[in-house]
């Protein structure tokens, strides 16, 4: 009987310090996530939001020859479009900042078969990305209040997923290290 009352013991004691330590990884790991966490910066001050954007097939020859996911393949330019972000809570302090795109585009199914590619003329990078995903467009230290960048756009999506009027805004993401 005593045997049975220690050995009882032990195996509380036992599950008591691996709650405790689960408990605790859990805690970190919170933590962890919540200090790399994105915030999403203001691109309020950007000057024009909506574009009449005028798609083009990407393919125009040798038809005959291609698959289906390049026949049915669309690209529009949007020239010179003028993004304001205002990182005045961050001057002074190293961060990223990333272009996202939300993972459901309204006028298209899916998140294959859409990409998004920029060309820019200064601080920040060049890249592309995809809906759900997103591209480091600067890594650095933030010296202003205003970070103002010039984007020339390329749109390409499967004409095949197109549901309607094609909606979307890239979201710019800061992290802070």
């Amino acid at each position: 009987m005593i045997f049975l009352k220690q050995n009882l013991g032990i195996q509380r004691a036992a599950r008591l310090r691996l709650h405790k330590t689960i408990s605790t990884a859990f805690v970190l790991l919170a933590i962890s996530l919540s200090s790399h966490a994105a915030d999403i910066l203001d691109d309020s001050q950007s000057p024009k939001k909506q574009f009449n954007v005028r798609f083009e097939w990407e393919k125009k020859e040798n038809l005959s020859s291609l698959s289906k996911d390049e026949f049915f393949l669309l690209k529009a330019h949007i020239p010179d479009v003028e993004v304001r972000l205002d990182t005045s809570s961050h001057i002074g302090k190293k961060a990223r900042i990333y272009l996202a795109l939300p993972r459901q585009i309204d006028g298209f199914n899916g998140s294959q078969g859409f990409s998004l590619a920029w060309k820019t003329t200064g601080i920040f990078a060049s890249g592309t990305t995809s809906p759900g995903n997103r591209a480091l467009i600067f890594d650095g230290l933030i010296g202003s209040s205003l970070l103002t960048e010039f984007f020339t756009f390329t749109l390409k999506l499967d004409a095949n997923r197109l549901t309607g009027k094609l909606r979307y805004a890239p979201i710019y993401e800061i992290e802070l290290f």
